[in-house]
C-alpha cells in the first residue's frame, strides 16, 4: 500500500508537469488556441446576441425540424464555413479549483497504472513501459483522436505528445516500484 501511494504521488506529479509542460511552458497546444485580432468584436457580437453559456456546433440546421427539412437545408451548410464555439458569459478565475480537480485526476489515473502493474504476472520493464503507453494511447484514440476526425483540431500532434511521453516514464517508474 505504501509503494501504491508513494508511486501514484509520483505519477501524480509528473502527469501533472507534463500538463503543465504541454499547455503552458512551451504551450505545445498553441496551434489549438489560435489568438485572432477579431476576438473583441466576435465577443461583443456573441453577448449582443444574447446567447446562453454553452458548446455549440454553427454552420448545421435546428435538428428539432423534420428530418427530410433537415437534410434539405444540411445541403445549403456544404462546402460553407463552420465551427464549433464554448461560450462563457464570464472568464471567472477557477485556477485554484481547476487545479487541484486536475491534480486529483492525476493522482486517480496513475493510482490505477499502479495496480494493473501489480496485476501482471510476468512483469518485464518493457511490459510495464508498453502496457503504461498503451493506456496513454487508449485515452488518445477515445476522444482527442476521434474528436480530430470529425473537428480537425490543430493541436492533436501535442495530444499524442500528452498520450505517450509521460506514460512512457510512468512505465519506467512504475517497474522499478513495482
Amino acid at each position: 500500500m505504501k509503494r501504491t501511494l508513494i508511486f501514484s504521488l509520483i505519477g501524480a506529479v509528473i502527469l501533472f508537469a507534463w500538463q503543465f509542460f504541454s499547455f503552458a511552458m512551451p504551450n505545445l497546444h498553441k496551434s489549438g488556441m489560435e489568438y485572432t485580432p477579431a476576438q473583441d468584436t466576435i465577443l461583443a457580437a456573441l453577448k449582443a446576441s444574447g446567447l446562453q453559456e454553452g458548446m455549440f456546433m454553427l454552420g448545421q440546421p435546428d435538428p428539432d425540424l423534420p428530418r427530410d427539412e433537415y437534410n434539405r437545408i444540411m445541403e445549403n451548410y456544404m462546402s460553407k464555413p463552420w465551427g464549433i464555439l464554448n461560450y462563457q458569459s464570464e472568464n471567472k478565475d477557477r485556477m485554484a479549483m481547476n487545479m487541484t480537480r486536475g491534480f486529483i485526476m492525476c493522482l486517480l489515473m496513475a493510482g490505477l497504472l499502479f495496480w494493473i502493474f501489480r496485476q501482471q504476472k510476468d512483469p518485464t520493464l518493457m511490459k510495464r513501459i508498453l502496457t503504461a503507453v498503451a493506456i496513454g494511447m487508449i485515452g488518445f484514440f477515445f476522444f482527442p483522436y476521434t474528436h480530430f476526425i470529425w473537428f480537425r483540431e490543430a493541436d492533436i500532434w501535442a495530444y499524442l505528445a500528452d498520450a505517450t511521453i509521460p506514460w512512457l516514464i510512468l512505465g519506467w517508474i512504475g517497474h522499478k516500484m513495482a
